[in-house]
């Protein structure tokens, strides 16, 4: 064999060799842009191997038929020595930033099909994306508001509770003490109707708000955070015109209430 055939012989198996690594494919790519078995390649072996923060908005664009431009201007160029001449198989490392300022990685694979256009993402892990843990949402309670009707607790006219009243408020007692009471404040408040004189209606529903706080306390909660108040008729629910009959008093009955309120110290509510 003379040297120009070796030469030439030389030519063609490096052309083969060059070919072979321009083409060059882990994951047994067809010629739809898909496979069986995505195989990913040691993050040691990257040319990249610190990887990248990929712009999350962006990620979630790749999608079927980006050309390849498209794919380098959303996610940038691969991060392994995939090969440079119709390479079907491009693999990332991207790094997230979650809420907690910890970084989760994770690797990305695109597959193109012969016509060189995107077709097939895949993660590692597969759950990476649902990994990504979702900002901590500060659970708010609604204040605390109870309202029990004066009828239930007091005889008319009475500051003294009724057995149903203690019933009631010592069931109100067991709830209080279900939730923490740290940093709390229990306003407990009595209303009236409009029966009577203004002033000892004032003094009639501190008197039952007085009560309430005694049968709480037995029952286990502090008294240092128990406030009661009184106000009397000033603050009816409901307008009844007339003087004192029976038809009356079971009409104002709404007004007749005692309500309690849990409120944090620190946020006022």
């Amino acid at each position: 064999m003379n040297y120009f055939k070796l030469a030439r012989l030389a030519l063609v198996v490096g052309g083969m060799t060059l070919l072979s690594a321009c083409t060059h494919s882990i994951s047994d790519v067809d010629s739809q842009g898909k496979t069986a078995n995505p195989v990913f390649p040691e993050q040691s072996s990257a040319v990249r191997d610190e990887g990248s923060f990929v712009n999350l908005d962006n990620l979630k664009q790749m999608r079927p038929g980006l050309t390849k431009a498209q794919v380098y201007e959303l996610i940038g160029v691969p991060h392994f020595k995939e090969g440079a001449i119709r390479v079907k198989e491009w693999d990332y490392i991207f790094h997230f930033t979650q809420p907690d300022k910890t970084v989760l990685t994770c690797q990305y694979k695109v597959l193109f099909d012969t016509d060189m256009t995107a077709q097939s993402f895949y993660f590692m892990p597969e759950d990476c994306l649902s990994r990504l843990k979702a900002p901590a949402v500060p659970q708010v309670k609604a204040p605390v508001h109870k309202e029990l009707s004066g009828s239930s607790l007091f005889a008319f006219a009475s500051a003294a509770l009724s057995a149903e009243g203690v019933s009631h408020v010592t069931q109100l007692a067991n709830e209080l003490k279900s939730e923490s009471l740290e940093g709390k404040h229990v306003v407990v408040t009595g209303h009236t109707d409009r029966i009577g004189n203004p002033m000892k209606n004032q003094q009639l529903s501190l008197a039952r708000a007085e009560s309430v706080k005694d049968m709480l306390v037995q029952n286990g909660i502090p008294v240092s955070i128990i406030e009661t108040r009184g106000m009397g008729d000033a603050m009816p629910r409901v307008n009844c015109p007339g003087k004192k009959s029976p038809a009356v008093i079971e009409c104002l009955a709404p007004n007749r209430r005692m309500t309690l309120d849990v409120v944090d110290i620190n946020s006022g509510k």
